[in-house]
């Protein structure tokens, strides 16, 4: 806090409320509201160069940022994703560039979601090892039991689509990059900005898609965003074939104390990948 309390002075900015929220600091002063935090990804140059000025208006100070506070505007949330599915094309447009495969690898893309395949199996098959072993099950052990093919076949499939797409991509030499804002959610859209940058990096565009349907598929269609989406910023077919991939792998299922709880996270789970065979089985027709 005293090296806050210094930027601020160096600033002439002068608060009359600090606020704590998760690893920002929201200052109040008489006339507006500041966020500080530590600045971990300095890509502000990088985005202002490329014309992408959709974030708050911001000053790095050594090893922190300042940003000014921006706030919630009460639009219905289905226009909101709408205008948040063309800035993130707008924001992969503008920052679009490619790499030699050495230095940003499909291996290591395969690899890690192979292992993410293996763990997942691993994990359900001890779940049902443990529900076989119960003499009577509770109802989340029976729910997950009686549904246990569904969850299998989806990571049959993850698999058996894995390996055709890194049979189709290992020889490529270049892949496309662009930067993501890697935190996609509502809440970090506010006012036309994206706010929260502070998990940014470079990667496959569809990696940010994939973020943004986990945190909203329940509430929206996404195969009129999809299509809304690739309107503005086209995917290549390995791409939207790795994106398929990613939205089909089921959650780990975590069991707690709470019986209501484990049939809710059984229950979701199962719901989760109905939703997303649904939505690819329409994207592809």
């Amino acid at each position: 806090m005293n090296k806050i309390n210094e930027l601020l002075r160096n600033l002439s900015i002068k608060p009359i409320q600090y606020e704590k929220m998760g690893k920002a600091t929201i200052i109040t002063t008489k006339d507006n509201k500041y966020v500080v935090k530590k600045n971990l990804h300095p890509i502000y140059d990088y985005l202002n160069q490329r014309t992408f000025q959709y974030y708050p208006k911001t000053r790095v100070e050594g090893e922190y940022e300042i940003s000014e506070y921006v706030e919630e505007i009460s639009i219905p949330e289905e226009q909101k994703i709408t205008d948040l599915i063309s800035l993130v094309a707008l924001l992969h447009a503008k920052t679009t560039h490619y790499k030699v495969v050495e230095e940003y690898g499909y291996q290591d893309i395969y690899d890690t979601i192979k292992g993410n395949i293996e763990y997942l199996k691993k994990d359900y098959d001890d779940k049902m090892d443990f529900a076989e072993s119960q003499i009577f099950m509770s109802p989340s052990l029976y729910l997950l039991a009686r549904h246990i093919t569904t969850l299998y076949n989806a990571l049959y499939y993850c698999q058996n689509e894995l390996e055709k797409w890194y049979e189709k991509v290992k020889d490529l030499k270049k892949i496309r990059l662009v930067i993501l804002h890697n935190h996609l959610s509502l809440e970090h859209f506010r006012n036309n900005q994206l706010i929260s940058w502070n998990k940014a990096k470079i990667g496959p565009p569809i990696f940010d898609l994939y973020t943004l349907y986990k945190n909203t598929y329940y509430q929206f269609p996404w195969e009129e965003l999809f299509k809304q989406y690739l309107s503005s910023y086209p995917l290549k077919e390995e791409e939207k074939e790795l994106f398929y991939i990613l939205i089909s792998l089921p959650e780990p299922i975590s069991f707690s104390k709470s019986e209501y709880e484990n049939v809710s996270s059984v229950q979701n789970c199962l719901e989760y990948l109905d939703k997303t065979s649904r939505f690819i089985l329409e994207i592809k027709k």
